[in-house]
């Protein structure tokens, strides 16, 4: 079962078990750009694509730390 806990005047967290929702704030242009490429890559929403490229960025930074162990 779900709950809602409410942060602020503004945000509300719901709890969906293992998900989380989080807020945060973009600049319209960028917000434009991310809708753009949502539609572009067949994403049903903009969630999906900001959740998947954060989880590409956290790889590649890892990717990054691994090889720099490496070169040590």
């Amino acid at each position: 079962m779900a709950t809602i806990r409410k942060v602020n005047e503004t945000t509300f967290e719901i709890d969906l078990g293992e998900v989380k929702t989080i807020s945060f704030k973009l600049e319209e242009d960028f917000l434009r750009e991310i809708d753009e490429m949502t539609k572009m890559l067949g994403y049903s929403n903009r969630s999906d694509l900001i959740r998947d490229a954060i989880i590409e960025y956290i790889q590649y930074l890892k990717s990054i730390e691994n090889e720099e162990k490496k070169k040590i």
